[in-house]
């Protein structure tokens, strides 16, 4: 047997049920979900065949969906490297792209494919990217998501980087895409790419093939670096444009991504749009770029707003020292509302956690309450309602340990903790308790049932 194949086998049979618990495709489709989880005890997954003669990454849950890098005369003079446990391509210019490729797949007329990702850049990458799929032999694009290029408005883009992607500074692009199919694919491939738009870098230098400083790859540590679902045929009854402030007790494992489909189970279109980055205080958030030009692109109905995991009760324990914390939100709060006046404002009240002495707290109720008080006495300040995420993850912690709700660090959510803080925020936006068959998005049936249950409760008082 070959042995790279042997080893590749093994280890991803260990890490991903480390990573996903074990979780099986939700909707029976051949090659979905396909999803990609990035860090270095995962580079042996992908690192062969990327930085190897084939070039691509293949999916990390059983899929045999993959992900290569395409000139668009098609050549192959990309450099191919792995940073911080990721694969990065050097150098994208005008009219490249990034392929995602998911093989052999049946998929009826009017299927919708969403398609996520975590999207970091250096100053010399391009700037703008449209998302594209195939359909009967043509690249085609959801034209109503589309943006102008502000250097060019006859260029359309779908996401755009900062170009700043390493230091403190350092920003990711999120992105979440749904694509409508007008044709059947009967066993065949399914194809969707991220196509390099205008001349245009992040620094504002020329594009250069060469540059030193031009890798475009996917973000590593708790991102979901991409991810490939099917949602079916079903169409939402009605939209409601959304948009994620946060950092890592957000992207750890996806929670914009989990509303979305969980959402989609219920019948609604949850149109979402993200500003992550690890470590974040709202503060922070207010200085990075591409959380003020999601902020200022405007047209939210929803704004959740997640501040770091400590600040709300530090806040809470102390007002007097930590008014900074309040002047924070009230200036990330003004940046939204100027971009859209009339949405709903959500303060995100996050969980308490064992780690580190329970984040300085002593135990996890201390915590808690700490945390639901500061996040309380923000929202107050201009009538933002407050998601009880907290208070859902303390019900699940005192009634069913055997749901792990944090990941190996014993701070950040798990799979399951992501869930759970998902059904949470959906119950909140709609006031409406679940029915039918909601998405378990990967977890056991009992398991997300009794999840639900307990966001139910907290939310609704069911």
């Amino acid at each position: 047997m070959n042995t790279y194949f042997f080893k590749t086998a093994v280890y991803a049979l260990c890490i991903i049920c480390t990573l996903s618990q074990c979780h099986t495709p939700s909707d029976g489709v051949s090659g979905f979900p396909a999803r990609w989880i990035f860090t270095e005890r995962n580079t042996i997954l992908y690192a062969d065949g990327w930085t190897g003669d084939e070039h691509f990454a293949g999916a990390m849950s059983g899929s045999s969906a993959r992900i290569e890098a395409v000139r668009k005369n098609g050549g192959n003079d990309f450099t191919y490297t792995d940073r911080n446990g990721a694969p990065f391509v050097s150098t994208l210019t005008e009219d490249d792209y990034i392929l995602f490729t998911v093989p052999s797949v049946d998929l009826e007329k009017g299927s919708h494919v969403e398609i996520d990702a975590s999207i970091v850049s250096n100053p010399a990458s391009p700037k703008y990217f449209i998302i594209e799929y195939m359909e009967n032999g043509e690249w085609k694009s959801v034209a109503g998501d589309l943006l102008d290029v502000p250097e060019n408005p006859e260029l359309k883009y779908s996401f755009m980087c900062s170009g700043i992607g390493e230091g403190e500074p350092h920003e990711y692009s999120s992105v979440f895409q749904t694509i409508p199919l007008s044709k059947a694919v009967r066993n065949g491939d399914l194809k969707i790419r991220f196509r390099a738009v205008g001349s245009f870098t992040c620094s504002g230098a020329p594009q250069d093939p060469h540059a030193e400083d031009g890798a475009t790859g996917f973000v590593s540590y708790g991102f979901t670096g991409a991810y490939i679902q099917n949602y079916g045929t079903a169409v939402p009854a009605d939209t409601t444009d959304i948009l994620c402030i946060g950092n890592s007790f957000t992207y750890y494992s996806n929670a914009p991504s989990m509303l979305k489909e969980i959402a989609w189970s219920q019948g609604h279109y949850f149109n979402i749009k993200a500003a992550l980055k690890g470590g974040q205080t709202l503060g922070q958030h207010t200085r990075r770029i591409l959380t003020n030009k999601l902020a200022k692109d405007g047209g939210y109905d929803i704004v959740f707003l997640q501040d770091q995991s400590q600040t709300p009760a530090r806040y809470a324990a102390d007002p007097a020292s930590h008014a900074n914390v309040l002047e924070d939100y009230k200036t990330m709060s003004d940046i939204v509302l100027a971009g859209s006046p009339d949405c709903r404002l959500v303060m995100e009240q996050t969980w308490a956690y064992p780690s580190q002495r329970f984040g300085g707290f002593n135990d996890f109720g201390t915590f808690t309450r700490l945390l639901e008080e500061g996040a309380t006495a923000m929202a107050r300040v201009n009538g933002a309602a407050v998601s009880p995420i907290g208070n859902a993850f303390e019900t699940v912690y005192n009634e069913n340990r055997s749901i792990r709700l944090f990941d190996t660090d014993n701070k950040h959510q798990s799979h399951y903790g992501t869930y759970l803080k998902a059904c949470v925020n959906y119950l909140l936006i709609t006031g409406k308790a679940f029915s039918g068959k909601p998405a378990d998005c990967g977890l056991e049936p009992e398991k997300a049932e009794y999840l639900r249950s307990v966001a139910e409760r907290t939310v609704l008082g069911l």
